[in-house]
């Protein structure tokens, strides 16, 4: 799949999202790269068999105190090969971008693993 029909699902993704989750993004990058880095994988401690597909970086929203200015933007990196890797077919793939970005979205609001579980329970 050429890069811009993969950016091309990645913004169909978030403009699928709640308008008011959105609406709040505020001081976020949303970038998309083949791999991770050796270093954001250095960071992650992740084991050479687990597979990223996507990464927040930055303060979550809960955590912040007001006084962030002039600090570089947070970013969220959706990771293209693992999840084409990861997919059999076009919707199977937009499907994966989906929940990724979705759940990327949540570690910018602040949210747990568990909280997502949880919340990913009650929606299904």
């Amino acid at each position: 799949m050429s890069d811009d029909a993969f950016n091309q699902l990645v913004k169909r993704a978030i403009s699928e999202l709640s308008k008011d989750h959105v609406e709040a993004l505020d001081h976020l990058s949303i970038l998309i790269a083949d791999e991770p880095s050796e270093v954001q994988l250095q960071k992650l401690k992740m084991r050479k068999d687990h597979m990223l597909l996507g990464l927040f970086e930055g303060v979550p929203r809960t955590r912040r105190s007001g006084y962030e200015s002039g600090i570089l933007p947070d970013t969220i990196t959706i990771f293209k090969g693992p999840l084409t890797s990861l997919s059999s077919n076009d919707r199977d793939l937009y499907e994966h971008i989906k929940r990724t970005v979705w759940h990327e979205i949540a570690h910018y609001y602040g949210l747990s693993h568990e909280e997502m579980d949880e919340r990913q329970r009650r929606n299904h």
